[in-house]
């Protein structure tokens, strides 16, 4: 999926191209068919459809993000959280064995 042409604020797809970067292109989905805010999108477990998460930037501090990592039947809110703790979550919630590097 072109993260560019997704119909998402720029900080979405900006952090969408860092978390591919960082966790791999195919550490989620993403879900371009539910409709939210443009500055808000759930990214899906590719194996799990009950493990997802809600993530946005309305009401965040700049460059600081809210998650929602969402679990069967729990969900785990954290808010204005910076690009570093937000990759390492992914990392856990999605299952991806190693973070790489940004260039």
């Amino acid at each position: 999926m072109n993260i560019w042409a997704l119909d998402k604020h720029q900080d979405i797809r900006h952090v969408l191209l860092l978390l591919s970067e960082q966790l791999g292109p195919d550490a989620f989905v993403i879900d371009a068919v539910t409709s939210l805010d443009p500055r808000a999108i759930y990214l899906l477990h590719r194996q799990d459809p009950g493990v997802r998460v809600w993530l946005y930037t309305l009401g965040q501090s700049p460059g600081r993000y809210g998650v929602h990592l969402e679990y069967p039947n729990s969900t785990d809110t954290h808010e204005n959280v910076p690009l570093s703790e937000l990759v390492a979550m992914l990392a856990v919630h999605f299952d991806v064995p190693t973070i790489q590097p940004l260039p």
